[in-house]
């Protein structure tokens, strides 16, 4: 499961990385929460770009319940998603991809009964690029998206979590983001392409486990 990520990079770097048409104004933080602004890429009428989503949707079925507080999504498994009602649609035809510096999982010290935050990035400080959906909701100025999730075959981040992002490549990136619906085979083919991506994890200060704490230090190294 993935809680909490940041997004500290400028829009030139993105338009570089990703081919991206255009771009709207960055949602910078580096301690994203649930329900709050992010950048996701999407395909508009055959061109890239960049637009802000919240995190987190309601299912479009529990969207029009009244007296009860529905659910708040904001991962899902990659590898069941077309067999789940909540997303079955948006992975056809609302497909984006999220623009993250990296992510956050938690170990929790057995000892102290504490939980230690780490920051886990790509190597040499890339964007990762996430398999995401869309939909926009009643109501919304913004959509609202959910970050697909796989098996942590990465085994730095297995050691932390036993799910991980589904971090895709360039290429995935682009197969992806095709206004085509997406089959279970092909999905099935997308999950078998992925590349083993260079990632390093080290742990940060504490204060990032309440998640309105947003400075700087929430990615640099604990001292």
């Amino acid at each position: 499961m993935c809680g909490r990520f940041a997004l500290n990079t400028d829009v030139e770097t993105i338009l570089k990385q990703f081919s991206v048409a255009s771009c709207e104004n960055l949602p910078f933080s580096y301690n994203v929460a649930p329900t709050e602004p992010a950048l996701c890429l999407v395909n508009n009428e055959a061109q890239i770009t960049g637009i802000q989503m919240r995190w987190g949707f309601i299912p479009w079925y529990s969207q029009a319940l009244t007296g009860k507080k529905p659910p708040l999504l904001i991962n899902a498994k990659a590898e069941s998603i077309l067999e789940k009602p909540a997303f079955k649609q948006s992975v056809q035809h609302r497909r984006c991809v999220l623009i993250m510096s990296g992510f956050f999982e938690w170990l929790h010290l057995e000892k102290t009964k504490e939980k230690q935050p780490f920051f886990i990035e790509e190597r040499h400080h890339e964007l990762l690029a996430i398999a995401a959906i869309w939909q926009q909701e009643k109501d919304e100025n913004l959509p609202s998206f959910c970050l697909l999730t796989i098996n942590a075959h990465n085994p730095l981040v297995k050691t932390l979590h036993e799910r991980m992002p589904w971090m895709l490549s360039p290429l995935q990136t682009q197969e992806w983001l095709r206004e085509e619906q997406l089959s279970a085979a092909h999905l099935k083919e997308l999950l078998a392409a992925d590349k083993p991506i260079d990632l390093m994890a080290y742990p940060v200060t504490q204060a990032v486990n309440s998640a309105k704490y947003k400075e700087k230090d929430s990615i640099k190294p604990k001292v």
